[in-house]
C-alpha cells in the first residue's frame, strides 16, 4: 500500500499537502483549474483587494537573479500585483473555480486583502458565499504600497493591525481563517501569537521580503523603479527557521510557503511542523509549470515508502524536539576532512578553502592529489561542503552536513 499523503488542516482534508499559492498561476478560473488537473490537494486564489493601482500591472514585473545558479538556485525578483478583476467579475471566477475544484475533491482557498476594516469584512463575507473552504488573509506581500492605509507586509509587520483586521474577518465568517506573515520589520512568532488570541485558525509562513536591485549602467530601480518582492530557492532555510519557531512556541496550524523547489524541501517543511505546502515560483521558474506537482506527489510518496512512513503524519513536527539551545550545542565532538583519492582530481582549490593550513597538495603517479593532515585540520567542514567533486568526507559522530543539494 502506498504511503497516505493526505492531510487535515482545521478540519478541513486535502488529498495531498500541495497547495498552489496566491499568485500567477492561480490568475483566473483557466489556471486554478489547471491547478486541480496537474493534482494540486489545495488551491489559493490571487488576492482580490478593492484597490484599482492593484489591479493595473507593470511591463516587464519578472526577472532573475542569480541566474547561472538556475533551476537550483536563483532569485525571484518580481513585482506583480493582486487580481486584475473588479470585485464582482472575481467573485464569477472563484464560483468557477468552486466547480472544478469540486469536481476533483480539491480545497478551494480565498486570498483578501482590504483597503479598511469594512473592506475587509465584506470581502470575506462575499467570499465565503461563493463556498470556498477557507480564507488566507494577505498580510505579507512585499510590494510597497504609499496608498494612505496599511496593506501587504506593512499591515503583517504591525501586531495591533494584524490583530485587529483578524478579529474583523474571523467575526464576519465561519469557514477557517489563516493569516499570511510576513519576515519584514517584525518577528511572526509575535504576529502568530497576535493573530492567534484573535481567532486564526493557523497562519502561513512565510511571504517573500521586500527588495531593491538596480540596473548597474544607469543606477535605476530594476522593473517599475521602485522596490520589488524577492525570494526563491536559496529562502529555504529562512523558512524552515520560521515555520519551527511558529510551531513550537505558538502552536498554529502552519501551512509553508517560499523557497520551496523540490519534494524534499516539501519533506523538510513537514519535519519542521507544516501539514500544507505552497509551490508558486517552482512552477513558474521550472520547465514543467503545472507537471512539477506530480513529480513532487512522487517525490514525497517515494521518499515515506523508502523510509518505511505510513503518512506524512509520522514526519510532521519530528526535527522540533531536536532543535537545541544554542548554549547546550556539543562542542566537544571533532570530526576530521579525509580524501577519496579515486575522485579527488586534483584541481587545487581545497587549500585555499582552509584557514588551518592542513591541505598540501602532492603527486601520485603524475597526477595532482589532495592531502589532508588530521592532525591541523579543525573540522569545520568547508572543504567537505565546497569540493567540486565530492572527494572530500567528514568522519566522525556529528556529521550532518546536508545533502548538498
Amino acid at each position: 500500500m502506498k504511503p497516505d499523503l493526505s492531510v487535515e488542516l482545521c478540519g478541513i482534508k486535502f488529498k495531498n499537502p500541495i497547495v498552489i499559492a496566491s499568485a500567477t498561476p492561480t490568475k483566473d478560473a483557466k489556471y486554478m483549474r489547471r491547478c486541480v488537473e496537474g493534482g494540486a490537494g489545495g488551491v489559493i486564489s490571487k488576492t482580490i483587494s478593492p484597490e484599482p493601482l492593484l489591479t493595473k500591472y507593470v511591463s516587464p514585473r519578472f526577472t532573475v537573479l542569480h541566474k547561472k545558479g538556475w533551476p537550483q538556485v536563483y532569485s525571484n525578483y518580481s513585482c506583480e500585483f493582486l487580481a486584475t478583476y473588479s470585485v464582482e467579475d472575481w467573485m464569477n471566477e472563484l464560483k468557477l473555480a468552486r466547480k472544478y475544484c469540486d469536481e476533483a475533491g480539491t480545497v478551494l482557498i480565498g486570498s483578501i486583502s482590504g483597503d479598511s476594516l469594512k473592506t475587509w469584512s465584506e470581502l470575506a463575507k462575499q467570499v465565503e458565499d461563493i463556498g470556498v473552504d477557507m480564507l488566507e488573509l494577505n498580510f505579507g506581500c512585499p510590494h510597497p504600497r504609499d496608498l494612505g492605509y496599511k496593506s501587504g507586509q506593512e499591515l503583517g509587520s504591525d501586531p495591533n493591525a494584524a490583530a485587529e483586521v483578524t478579529k474583523v474577518v474571523v467575526d464576519s465568517v465561519k469557514i477557517p481563517v489563516f493569516v499570511k506573515l510576513t519576515a519584514e520589520a517584525v518577528s511572526p512568532v509575535f504576529v502568530a501569537q497576535r493573530v492567534k488570541e484573535a481567532g486564526a485558525g493557523g497562519v502561513t509562513v512565510v511571504n517573500r521580503f521586500p527588495a531593491l536591485d538596480v540596473d548597474l549602467d544607469t543606477g535605476r530601480p530594476l522593473l517599475h523603479s521602485t522596490f520589488a518582492g524577492v525570494g526563491g530557492p536559496w529562502m529555504r532555510p529562512i523558512t524552515l527557521k520560521w515555520i519551527a519557531k511558529v510551531a513550537r512556541e505558538v502552536g498554529l496550524p502552519i501551512s509553508a510557503t517560499n523557497g520551496i523547489n523540490t519534494w524534499k524541501d516539501m519533506i523538510k517543511c513537514t519535519m519542521v511542523g507544516a501539514t500544507t505546502i505552497q509551490t508558486c515560483t517552482a512552477l513558474m521558474y521550472g520547465t514543467k509549470q503545472y507537471g512539477h506537482i506530480q513529480d513532487f506527489l512522487d517525490g514525497m510518496q517515494n521518499y515515506l515508502a523508502e523510509k518505511g512512513y505510513k503518512s506524512l503524519n509520522d514526519i510532521r513536527g519530528i526535527t522540533l524536539p531536536q532543535i537545541k539551545t544554542w548554549d547546550v550545542v556539543d562542542r566537544e565532538t571533532k570530526a576530521i576532512s579525509k580524501v577519496n583519492n579515486e575522485k579527488c582530481i586534483g584541481c587545487g582549490f581545497c587549500p585555499t578553502w582552509c584557514f588551518y593550513d592542513a591541505i598540501s597538495m602532492f603527486e601520485q603517479d603524475g597526477k595532482r592529489k589532495a592531502s589532508i593532515d588530521p592532525q591541523i585540520c579543525d573540522g569545520c567542514g568547508l572543504c567537505a561542503s565546497l569540493c567540486p567533486k565530492d572527494a572530500i568526507t567528514m568522519e566522525g559522530k556529528q556529521v550532518f552536513l546536508g545533502d548538498l543539494d
